[in-house]
Parts: structure tokens; C-alpha cells; sequence
């Protein structure tokens, strides 16, 4: 099925900027920001780009003058100002595509203008994108690198405390205590998560279908509780590079996740590459973006984007979801629904707590609290939920996770290849979108077949 909206501006403002003032959504004249920016870039390859706008903003990114809400794609400030994606031209031409980028955040809205040349030769009008280098600031938090005796010798919760993600055990798991050395052996940014809301993404529980190995939604390992039920689940994957569907908006996610599957809680975060193509009719751009994000049901209904936690397309990205009390070890009884996300290669950590219960004066409570039973472990490749239905799938080509262990409260760690897995396949109909394979005792490959 393909995602499809209609719409004027108005519609797509007041569908898209969710939680913004009215008077953004309805209004036809936002303020001009500067001189466009002119850039440009080679075609059939992917380039990166970084604009600076409104912090905190939510922004449209459409062709000038398009005001059709299928032909536009959101993209979310950082607490600087930035938003990144990825153009994509489908042919060279001395013709510039005009786009404009509509922000709001608070009260405030501007219109950004970007114009591409779509070239192999750079001008000194339009030179090519720079580097995303960004400047180290004077209130950055950076976590230590461990040193080796470190990283064996400091208790689980103290590491914990100290803002490293849960490690794992040595003999047990070694490919995923490998994984983690990795990451704590070098210094991190500590990134305030700063969860936003996405309200048109839903990531959502398995979709039932005839064959139990078989859903239109997932596609994975899932780990099932007859050897006991998890606290923690982790994995570590290099953020696959998008393809392109002409005339489409496309969506894939990867994650780790607890529950979800014919239970209502499902505790879940990872990556996920979002494709549109806007056509300009004397070429097209392909536009991706690539974010992280979590979400856990049934608190958050909707993708909770993490606006300040940058990544690309092929940084290792290691992640680790479990249950229980900030700075403590995983417990099922625990007030958080914890998700820690480290990107090795940018040198970046983000811890997200999302309290189970009321919260009350600002301080998380038990009361009322979601049941995180545990009883399942999945590595899942989605096809989330968007405007209602399932769009087509982001062409991910193939990615490896590995260091795929999930965790007992009696500290057993669990390989994904355990004996009480599932292999789930995504099917729309008798048409095979993603399959997955085991790749090993900790390490699964997924493959991409087909967009729908």
C-alpha cells in the first residue's frame, strides 16, 4: 500500500506542525530568512546537507510553490538550529531546483530557501555542501573513555552511575561485551535526548497474518519467554544507506524493543531512514533523512523523534532498551523505560527515560504504572504505521546487526539464536518485502526485497 495525502498548505501545516500555535497553521506569509542557500550538488549521488533554521523547530522541506502535503517531508531542528537530510538528484542539469523550508518553534516561523544545481562541478556561486563538522561548546558533557582495567573492574551499577550503558558479560555474551568495550574505550558527547513528538509514525505491535512467521509490519528475531522472561535487550548495526522509489515517500526502521507482540506494552528504540522524491519535472530529488528515535507503547502512541541525537547513513550505532531506576541495573519492578543509543562513530551517547507510571511534581511515580512483563526479546526491520496505513518500504539494500543478546533478571544473557526465537518475515499479501537471516550465534542479516 502507498502512503497517499491531499491537502492545500493550510491543510498540510495544520496537519504536519502538530502542537504549534494556530496562527502558524493558518497563516500563507511566513518570514523570509536571509538569502537562500545555493549549493551544488553532483547528481546520482547522495549529499549531505546541514541548514541552519530555528532551534527546536519542526520544518517542512517541499519544492517552492508545492503546497500538496504528499510532495512535502519533516525534518527537526536541534537545539542549535540545524536540520540534516540528504539530497539526491536523478540527473544532472544547469536548471535549479527552488525549495523551500517552512519552520515554526514557539511563536516563531520562517521560510528558508535552498536552491540545488544538480552537477558534478562545483561554482563559486553554488559551491558544493561542507563538511557537518560541528564546533565543540563550553557546556558539553563528555563521558571518559574507559581504560581496559576499567572496563573490567568498575561494578555494573557503577558504570551505570557514571553514564555508561549496562555491560555485558564476558563469557556469556563476548560479542556483545566486545560491542560495548568499543564504545566506552572512547570518549563520548553526552547529547540531551530532547524527545519529539512525530504524530503522522506510529511504531507500532506485530501485525497478526495467517502464518505465524509471517507480518506486514515486522521483520526480525524475536526472542519468546519459555526460557524465562528480560529486562534488557540490545544490538549494533551500521545505519544503512536508502535507495530510491520514484513518485513514493518510503519508511524503514531497525530497533531493539521488549514485548509488543500479542501483549500491549512494547518498549522500543533504533534508526530509521525516511525517503521522499520530489519531481521537479526537468529532474527529480530524491530527499532522505535519518534520525533516532524511541518510543514506548502504550504511553507514547506516536515515534518520538530525538531532535539533538544526530546520525548517518553507515555510523555503528549501539543500543541498548531495558527496564528500571535511573542509575541502577535492569529490573522489571523499575519506574523508567530506559533506551541508551551511542553513536560510535560520532562520538555521541543519549540515555532516554520515559516513565511506566504517573508523574507526579515532576518526580516519576508507581502509580498507574505500564506492565513491562518481558516475556519477549526482538531485532525487528519495520514498516511502521504512517497517516493511518503502512507505506512502502525504504529500499535499507542490507544490514548486519550483531552483539544481539537479550538479558534474564537472574543475569543469564540470551542470544538472539537461543532455541525460542522466532524468524519473522514482512509480507503485504504473498509479496516478500524483508527477510532476515542468521548470520551467526549473535549476528542476524537483514536482506530488503521489495517496496510493497
Amino acid at each position: 500500500m502507498k502512503h497517499i495525502g491531499v491537502g492545500s498548505c493550510c491543510a498540510l501545516f495544520a496537519s504536519l506542525l502538530i502542537g504549534l500555535p494556530l496562527v502558524f497553521a493558518q497563516s500563507s506569509a511566513s518570514s523570509l530568512a536571509g538569502e537562500p542557500v545555493r549549493l551544488t550538488v553532483a547528481p546520482n549521488v547522495s549529499s549531505p546537507i546541514a541548514m541552519k533554521t530555528l532551534p527546536k523547530a519542526v520544518c517542512l522541506l517541499h519544492a517552492e510553490g508545492d503546497s500538496d502535503v504528499a510532495h512535502s517531508f519533516k525534518v527537526f531542528a536541534n537545539d542549535e538550529g540545524m536540520i540534516r537530510f540528504q539530497v539526491r538528484p536523478s540527473a544532472e542539469s544547469e536548471q535549479i531546483a527552488r525549495l523551500a523550508v517552512d519552520c515554526a518553534a514557539g511563536a516563531k516561523s520562517s521560510t528558508f530557501e535552498l536552491e540545488l544545481r544538480s552537477n558534478a562541478v562545483p561554482t563559486l556561486g553554488m559551491p558544493a555542501p561542507q563538511p557537518d563538522v560541528r564546533t565543540p561548546q563550553p557546556g558539553d558533557v563528555i563521558r571518559p573513555a574507559l581504560t581496559e582495567a576499567e572496563a573490567h573492574a568498575l561494578s555494573g551499577e557503577e558504570l551505570v552511575q557514571r553514564g555508561y550503558p549496562v555491560r555485558p558479560d564476558e563469557q556469556q555474551a563476548p560479542e556483545a561485551f566486545a560491542a560495548w568495550r568499543q564504545a566506552v574505550t572512547k570518549a563520548a558527547r553526552r547529547v540531551d535526548a530532547r524527545q519529539v513528538a512525530n504524530p503522522e509514525v506510529q511504531h507500532g505491535r506485530r501485525i497478526k497474518a495467517t502464518l505465524e512467521t509471517e507480518t506486514p509490519n515486522w521483520g526480525g528475531f524475536e526472542l519468546k519467554a519459555s526460557a524465562g522472561t528480560y529486562d534488557l535487550v540490545e544490538g549494533e548495526w551500521n545505519i544503512p544507506t536508502a535507495n530510491y522509489e520514484a513518485n513514493s515517500h518510503t519508511y524503514s526502521a531497525l530497533w531493539v524493543g521488549l514485548d509488543g507482540d500479542h501483549l500491549t506494552d512494547l518498549l522500543q528504540a533504533g534508526t530509521e531512514q525516511d525517503n521522499q522524491d520530489l519531481n521537479f519535472g526537468f529532474f527529480h530529488i530524491y530527499v532522505t533523512t535519518y534520525y533516532a528515535w524511541s518510543e514506548f507503547l502504550p504511553i507514547q502512541p506516536t515515534e518520538m523523534e530525538l531532535g539533538n541525537f544526530a546520525v548517518s547513513p553507515g555510523d555503528l550505532l549501539y543500543s541498548e532498551v531495558w527496564v528500571g531506576n535511573a542509575g541502577q541495573l535492569p529490573s522489571l519492578s523499575g519506574l523508567f523505560g530506559i533506551a541508551f543509543l551511542e553513536d560510535v562513530t560520532r562520538g555521541e551517547s543519549t540515555y532516554v527515560y520515559t516513565c511506566r507510571g504517573l508523574t507526579l511534581n515532576n518526580n516519576c511515580t508507581s502509580l498507574g504504572q505500564v506492565n513491562v512483563g518481558g516475556s519477549e526479546a526482538e531485532w525487528i526491520m519495520e514498516r511502521p504505521t504512517v497517516g493511518g496505513s503502512l507505506p512502502d518500504l525504504t529500499d535499507y539494500y542490507e544490514v548486519y546487526v550483531n552483539a544481539a543478546y537479550a538479558q534474564q533478571p537472574n543475569f543469564t544473557w540470551v542470544p538472539y539464536s537461543a532455541a525460542n526465537n522466532d524468524q519473522i518475515l514482512m509480507f503485504n499479501g504473498n509479496d516478500l518485502l524483508s527477510m532476515v537471516y542468521p548470520w551467526g550465534t549473535s549476528e542476524m542479516l537483514f536482506y530488503w526485497d521489495n517496496w510493497h
